[in-house]
């Protein structure tokens, strides 16, 4: 949420600072003034409406990486992975993937790339199990 308040503060300054400017300025300037206005409001548009498609691309560039990560280390095993797209839209720290294992539900995995490379960030229980070592806790 913070990177969004950011943005919409950045976006909303630069408009305010210019239109304040323009009263200071005779037709010729406003006129560029406003259209300073104008360019930054169709820019932020347009920013808008691209950033979902190229972060969706980039998880799932990701989540085939983790899960290709996951073939090579659990052969035998199936899993399920998700996200949560509200932090997908929030976050500056990069992605997240998390996997849940079939053969044990109550534990969730949270899979980063940093450097090309997958790791295992974290790992959590579900509420109301067991705390056990984690079956696929990677102590890389």
């Amino acid at each position: 949420m913070a990177i969004k308040a950011i943005e919409l503060f950045f976006v909303i300054g630069s408009i305010y600072f210019f239109f304040v400017i323009s009263f200071f300025f005779r037709k010729r300037g406003k006129k560029i003034l406003y259209s300073f206005i104008v360019i930054i409001l169709l820019s932020y548009a347009l920013f808008l409406t691209v950033r979902p498609h190229i972060q969706n691309a980039k998880y799932d560039k990701y989540t085939q990486m983790v899960e290709e990560h996951l073939e090579k280390k659990y052969p035998n095993a199936s899993w399920e992975t998700s996200f949560d797209k509200e932090e997908l839209l929030t976050t500056a720290f990069g992605y997240e993937i998390k996997v849940k294992f079939a053969d044990e539900p109550t534990v969730l995995y949270g899979y980063k790339i940093e450097n090309g490379k997958v790791i295992q960030a974290y790992y959590s229980y579900l509420e109301n199990s067991s705390q056990n070592e984690g079956k696929y806790v990677e102590r890389d």
